[in-house]
């Protein structure tokens, strides 16, 4: 039988956020545009998962620390991550963030979330 590993679990911004962790910036500047990423597209489908109140994730198997965002702070992370891509350039990231915000000020205000981002073309 083999046993499971225990993590403690720590808030995200201990390793995500610059401006509470400056050595936050040397991880986020080698792996920064998968982390967030991934961690912005979970959140996303966090909200549309009904009872889903945080994500919880694993940022590197050799921390022993596992990071945990509380739906209220939803918001504040899609900013950074939004923040990060515009930095970066990377402007279709930036356009799917966007549409996760949307999302998120949706549920906010009780509104329903859509599930397919439609495009306007101009």
């Amino acid at each position: 039988m083999r046993r499971g590993k225990s993590f403690s679990t720590v808030n995200w911004k201990k390793y995500l956020d610059t401006k509470t962790n400056p050595r936050a910036l040397a991880f986020l500047e080698s792996r920064g545009n998968d982390v967030l990423w991934q961690i912005s597209s979970e959140i996303n489908r966090a909200m549309m998962t009904p009872g889903q109140h945080e994500v919880v994730f694993l940022i590197h198997p050799n921390v022993g620390a596992v990071i945990r965002i509380p739906k209220k702070e939803f918001g504040e992370f899609l900013n950074i991550s939004l923040s990060w891509f515009e930095k970066n350039e990377d402007y279709e990231k930036c356009k799917e963030i966007q549409w996760f915000q949307t999302n998120f000020d949706n549920l906010k205000k009780g509104k329903p979330i859509s599930r397919k981002r439609k495009e306007k073309v101009i």
